[in-house]
């Protein structure tokens, strides 16, 4: 991908991300700012694609800046969180996180059978509900040796409802009064794509985003391990062999290790520059850019939000993950009150 040709698509996530952080900053309700930046860029990307659409020229700057855009905005953030922060909020969040995935899994696989899914299909909606969404069920599918269009279908099915789900969780946490570290470790654990998450947490608040994103990253390190275990499951139980070798090299997300030597950066310079001037105005700006960046991102999401094509996810498909979704949202929200987060 050359540099010109992901130009366009860049410039025009860039725009839109200034123009909602514009907009954030003079809409105001009760003296107070009832719509963040993200949930306005995704919005305003989601009006775009769905009136007039996604010329092909800006498409491979939005995709840029959804996956790789993000990701230099996620490893920034971790100058915002000392490791300490880091390391307390992800095992706090880590047991539940686990027992999450277990029951995403099993929840998803039942459901598929008790409606007629073919199996791999209810496998890779699972995966996607328990992991990192499309992401997880791209990385799974040639563990599972699964079909085109069951990757399709199950991707397709995940991004209806992470869509939903950043618009509907901040509502939700709101009504429910939960804190910023309630609402952080409920949308890290139970929203589906990290972008998704991202969009979610900062829309709630800025603490709650951060905790979104730390835990949301313990969630995604997981990826690597799930995918092996599955194709030795998948390899033993109908002795296939998958259509591609998995590269888990290239599905571990390296973005994490970054962002956990930005966060460890940020706790030894807090011991080394604490006297220095240079230190709160490298943090702030770093700070700044990165919540740029997300605003960035969190445009291409909405500009690679079709409803149309959403439209297509068969009724069994959407059916599952839509009580999946459902049973996820409830049950890590109860497990995150029974632990006392």
């Amino acid at each position: 991908m050359s540099r010109s040709s992901i130009l366009p698509g860049l410039l025009l996530t860039a725009i839109i991300a200034y123009v909602s952080e514009y907009l954030h900053s003079v809409i105001t309700f009760g003296g107070q700012k009832p719509v963040s930046g993200v949930t306005i860029a995704i919005l305003i990307g989601m009006a775009i694609e769905n009136s007039v659409g996604l010329a092909s020229i800006f498409k491979a700057g939005v995709h840029f800046s959804q996956k790789k855009i993000l990701k230099i905005a996620i490893i920034l953030l971790g100058l915002s969180l000392s490791f300490i922060t880091v390391i307390t909020t992800g095992s706090k969040a880590l047991i539940i996180i686990l027992i999450c995935i277990s029951f995403a899994l099993t929840i998803t696989y039942f459901l598929g059978k008790k409606l007629g899914l073919p199996e791999k299909l209810a496998v890779l909606i699972g995966v996607g509900t328990a992991i990192c969404g499309s992401t997880a069920i791209v990385a799974s599918s040639p563990a599972i040796a699964a079909k085109d269009e069951e990757v399709s279908f199950s991707v397709g099915t995940i991004t209806v409802f992470g869509v939903i789900a950043v618009f509907l969780y901040p509502i939700l946490g709101k009504l429910l009064l939960l804190s910023d570290m309630q609402f952080g470790t409920w949308a890290g654990v139970a929203v589906n794509d990290t972008s998704q998450v991202v969009a979610a947490g900062f829309a709630y608040s800025e603490a709650a985003g951060k905790i979104a994103t730390v835990v949301k990253l313990t969630r995604t390190v997981l990826l690597a391990p799930l995918v092996l275990i599955l194709g030795i499951i998948y390899t033993k139980k109908q002795d296939i062999g998958t259509k591609d070798k998995v590269n888990y090299i290239k599905i571990f997300p390296w973005f994490v290790v970054g962002f956990i030597a930005m966060a460890v950066l940020r706790t030894i310079g807090d011991t080394l520059f604490a006297a220095q001037s240079f230190w709160p105005v490298l943090l702030e700006q770093s700070k700044e850019l990165s919540k740029f960046l997300i605003v960035m991102a969190m445009s291409g999401v909405g500009l690679l939000t079709n409803f149309e094509q959403m439209k297509k996810v068969g009724l069994k498909p959407f059916i599952t993950g839509l009580i999946a979704s459902l049973i996820m949202a409830v049950f890590s929200l109860s497990m995150i009150y029974a632990l006392g987060i």
